[in-house]
């Protein structure tokens, strides 16, 4: 609510909850003498006055009234002074009569004061109806026992609570009495079952259980009673809260503060700080803001510093978010959709299903990369809002456009360069499985020469990594080379193209493979198997490994290169007449394929043994007839 200071200065109307809230230090010890000066007139006066000025009260304030002086303690604590405590009684809405088995101050004070019914000290419990008492902790470890230690003759008699707790007993019992009145009405039962007491005995158990009756409907009336105290209470600090609140806003309004500056959010480091110095039962006077003032203003200035770093936050995932859709808009202008039939079995063709994919094929400057381009940087780390941001975007439309076209011709043709820069003119000739150009005739050319399929680079992503022949569509998107939406790059990334670089040994494989199977045209989307790309296997030696394509033309690349590796070896012993023959060579003669399908493979052995084991038993069966295919001049060695 607003604060208006002109209410500032109005009093609360008197209610039982401000006295409540008030100390409860006695001040019986200090001298009369010492109050005569304020009290002088009320003193002077005929007891008949005081006691209808007094009759006026709230019974709050008669209870701290006859705690003043002996005066008054005197007056009102005199059996003919009952009248004030009633209609003081009178004063309060609801309050039920006092018990019959209380007195009038007592009873006031149970409900009006949290004050120990035993001791007198602060007890922060509430008023335990069924045994007519409040009490602190210590009271209740020796005040209470639990029922079962009453005898089972007066356990009817003596009262008992099942809204207690005892720390030391909790998990044993759960009904305690209190130990003085079970004492007393032992006694009483003791005394009641003497002989020639069977008559008073009798009137004595009726008595008992008219009182049992009449208590506990009264418990009833004054548990709802003081539950409404309660509401009343908590609706009362609430308002003291609310306008202290408003008022210390109003005064900070009035030294220029603004409102948004006040912590309000649970997660801000300085919330419970300022609640814990604003949230306070008590009014705001010109000297306790004096006080209270110092303490606010690092709190106001700590919040403020936190909401404006919240809010450059949230503006620069604002304009994070709007720079991805523009560049999203972008790209979908400028990409070339393909969809490509990935096959099961790869380039052969035993597939009795193909499955339709994107294929990714364009390049894109991913977010970071973007960044690196001066005129996005700008717009973007400019703290501006994300709509202000748009705006430039899309006035710089054209510009940025260009700037995404010249990175897309710089990324492409580092690839065709790398090609050419080894002798090798890639032909721009692509074609699907079946020899149809149909699905890449939209494609730009230099887009056709790097997606077939022996188009073949190396680029090693770590030191570890082994050397195999990466695929231009694996390289620009494992290397950042193609926009994803899930990357978000908010550092400026600049383009490094320098460890990609053609592999012209892996070419040559790729193109021998291709052609021996009569697809030398073909795409590496549709080779490279779907669900699973390893589904090769080479169809030249005993190793029965399935491999990926990549895998694959790598082993033929090793094989090659052991075998030159041979051959040097063997020139430098000339007279032991030794000739080695690379079986993998495609000009080799032998009715062999170079590659096999590995599903197919294992089908047609019809055996539980492992295309491995298979090829190790021909291999050895063949060494029986080793001596058909050795010359007395030379040994022919096969590998």
């Amino acid at each position: 609510m607003e604060y208006q200071p002109e209410l500032a200065v109005q009093s609360y109307s008197r209610c039982p909850c401000d006295a409540m809230n008030a100390t409860t230090t006695s001040p019986c010890n200090e001298s009369v003498h010492g109050k005569q000066g304020w009290l002088t007139g009320l003193v002077n006066m005929p007891i008949d006055i005081i006691a209808e000025i007094i009759s006026h009260l709230l019974p709050i304030e008669v209870i701290y009234l006859s705690r003043l002086n002996k005066l008054f303690r005197n007056m009102l604590m005199h059996r003919s002074s009952i009248y004030i405590w009633h209609r003081s009684m009178k004063n309060v809405s609801g309050l039920l009569p006092c018990p019959p088995d209380m007195s009038e101050p007592s009873y006031l004070v149970l409900v009006f004061l949290k004050e120990c019914t035993k001791c007198g000290n602060f007890a922060r419990a509430k008023v335990d109806v069924e045994l007519r008492a409040r009490l602190c902790g210590a009271c209740r470890n020796e005040h209470l026992i639990p029922i079962e230690e009453v005898p089972d003759s007066i356990r009817s008699r003596v009262r008992c609570s099942t809204h207690i707790i005892v720390p030391e007993h909790e998990l044993l019992f759960d009904r305690y009495a209190l130990r003085d009145e079970a004492l007393r009405m032992e006694a009483e039962h003791n005394e009641m079952t003497r002989p020639g007491h069977e008559t008073a005995q009798v009137f004595w158990i009726l008595e008992g259980l008219n009182k049992t009756r009449l208590r506990q409907t009264g418990d009833a009336l004054l548990t709802k009673f003081l539950h409404r105290l309660d509401d009343e209470r908590e609706k009362e600090i609430k308002g003291i809260f609310e306008l202290r609140r408003s008022e210390i806003k109003y005064r900070l309004k009035k030294m220029g503060r603004a409102e948004e500056d006040i912590p309000s959010d649970f997660g801000s480091e300085y919330y419970y700080e300022w609640n814990t110095l604003v949230n306070q039962p008590e009014s705001l006077t010109d000297q306790t803001w004096a006080d209270l003032q110092p303490n606010l203003i690092p709190i106001l200035d700590g919040s403020r510093a936190e909401r404006l770093a919240k809010e450059r936050k949230e503006r620069g995932l604002g304009r994070q978010e709007r720079l991805e859709r523009f560049l999203i808009g972008i790209r979908d202008k400028l990409d070339f959709p393909l969809t490509v039939q990935v096959r099961e079995s790869g380039i052969f063709p035993d597939s009795t299903s193909a499955y339709p994919q994107m294929s990714n094929h364009n390049v894109f400057p991913s977010l970071g990369h973007t960044l690196a381009m001066p005129l996005v940087k700008e717009l973007y780390q400019t703290d501006s809002t994300p709509e202000e941001m748009q705006a430039k975007l899309e006035k710089h439309r054209e510009a940025i456009e260009t700037l995404i076209i010249e990175w897309k011709s710089k990324v492409q043709g580092h690839f065709i360069n790398q090609a050419a820069a080894h002798g090798t003119m890639l032909h721009p000739t692509l074609t699907s499985y079946d020899g149809s150009p149909e699905p890449f005739i939209a494609l730009p050319d230099d887009t056709k020469r790097l997606l077939r399929a022996d188009s073949t680079f190396h680029c090693p992503f770590s030191r570890t990594s082994p050397r195999l022949p990466r695929a231009y569509t694996n390289l620009i998107t494992f290397g950042g080379l193609s926009y994803r939406l899930l990357t978000h790059e908010l550092a400026p990334k600049s383009l490094n193209l320098d460890n990609i670089s053609w592999y012209p040994e892996a070419h040559e494989v790729a193109k021998a493979l291709l052609t021996s199977m009569g697809k030398p045209d073909v795409s590496f989307m549709e080779i490279r198997g779907f669900p699973l790309e390893n589904i090769y296997m080479c169809g030249r030696c005993h190793d029965a490994t399935p491999y990926t394509w990549q895998e694959m033309v790598q082993h033929y690349v090793g094989q090659k290169q052991i075998c030159s590796k041979v051959r040097a070896d063997l020139e430098g012993v000339p007279e032991a007449g030794i000739v080695h023959n690379d079986i993998h060579d495609p000009a080799f003669n032998t009715d062999l394929p170079m590659i096999k399908y590995y599903v197919e493979s294992t089908r047609a052995s019809g055996t539980d043994a492992s295309p491995h084991e298979l090829r190790q038993r021909e291999f050895y069966k063949k060494l029986s007839h080793a001596r058909e295919v050795i010359e007395r001049t030379s040994l022919l060695v096969d590998a």
